[in-house]
């Protein structure tokens, strides 16, 4: 089903979410376009847009009629799904006796105003904690089944995006539960669940003619025109695996510092651990999950030998765990084409690049 709302009931859709849902969009804070809880729709960073090369980010204010100008947050959404860090059992004595307290979430979140990029990240990690995963994570399913998805079709892709090459579009298809595609003259309304459908249901609309699915594809059509970054993903699974020893991850070794940032701010990267914090005095423990990357020393470490010890092959690691393992563990790639790694990787590498590299020698 798809609707025609005019511009000024954007504050509409906003207004009967807040009611229900804590709402999580894109802001513009110290410069740079980031994700937090708000309060008013004109907290989201209209009329900019972001500039992105390797290593090197800024944004700036544009005239310009439409309001979602930008193009996505430089952090992904799953940080409210996969908490960076997060207790999810206390342990408690008493006269005693152990109480075990398992913590599950109650927030209830609206993504407002996801890409296709992260919204393709959420469905890779719906599969890594709860569709494929024999053990379903309580937190994470706790989160996603009472999360609202409120999608926008991109518009002004930057220079590092390259999801069309990981068979995405700028208008997302699917795992919303609704979808704005803004036009010159109003909002594209699609409808992709019964949530999304009540909810358009309390706002006066009409039927989108066909002469307003014709713009919104010319709109869709043009975004993908913009985008000029792109990786060959034929028979890249193979490739990988007849490179794994090739000299070139030492190349890149001396290059990369470990930072960990790529893996901070990729959609998909879902690495954690697992620590105890204990407190004798209040006869209490916390279990505590916290974010992991497999480019610090530790992740690799087995009976206190690292069996990763340089940081090419912990490169590699990262690497090859996007195009090649995670194939064979969920059925496809573990890339969305959003280019954030390369955007904040301060040594300047380009995946893209190293992906060319690997495919010509």
């Amino acid at each position: 089903m798809q609707v025609i709302l005019e511009k000024d009931q954007l504050k509409d859709i906003f207004r009967i979410l807040k009611k229900e849902y804590t709402v999580i969009s894109p802001v513009l804070k110290d410069n740079v376009i980031q994700l937090s809880e708000i309060e008013n729709i004109n907290q989201l960073p209209f009329g900019f847009i972001e500039k992105e090369e390797k290593n090197f980010y800024s944004v700036e204010k544009v005239e310009d009629d439409f309001l979602f100008t930008y193009c996505r947050p430089s952090i992904p959404y799953k940080r409210y799904l996969n908490p960076t860090e997060f207790t999810f059992l206390k342990v408690t004595k008493k006269d005693g006796n152990l109480e075990f307290i398992e913590k599950i979430p109650e927030r209830k979140y609206a993504f407002f105003d996801i890409r296709a990029c992260d919204l393709k990240g959420i469905s890779i990690l719906d599969d890594v904690f709860i569709n494929k995963n024999p053990h379903p994570d309580p937190y994470y399913t706790s989160v996603r089944e009472n999360l609202f998805i409120v999608a926008v079709t991109c518009v002004n892709p930057t220079n590092v995006c390259f999801c069309t090459s990981m068979e995405l579009s700028p208008k997302p298809v699917n795992g919303f539960d609704i979808l704005i595609t803004e036009l010159e003259d109003g909002l594209l309304i699609e409808i992709g669940s019964e949530k999304g459908r009540k909810l358009i249901e309390k706002l006066p609309h009409r039927k989108a003619s066909e002469n307003d699915l014709k713009k919104a594809d010319e709109i869709e059509k043009n975004c993908i025109k913009k985008i000029k970054r792109n990786i060959n993903t034929d028979n890249l699974t193979q490739i990988f695996y007849l490179k794994i020893e090739d000299h070139h991850w030492q190349e890149i070794g001396k290059r990369c510092l470990a930072c960990t940032s790529c893996t901070q701010i990729c959609p998909t990267c879902f690495c954690f651990d697992i620590i105890e914090r204990n407190d004798p005095i209040e006869n209490m423990s916390e279990r505590v999950r916290i974010w992991d990357s497999c480019f610090n020393p530790s992740f690799a470490t087995v009976h206190k030998f690292n069996i990763r010890q340089s940081i090419a092959s912990r490169y590699r690691q990262w690497l090859m765990h996007k195009f090649a393992y995670w194939t064979e563990q969920f059925g496809g790639f573990g890339c969305v084409g959003c280019g954030r790694c390369i955007t904040w990787c301060p040594a300047g590498i380009d995946l893209t690049d190293e992906i060319k590299n690997f495919r010509d020698k």
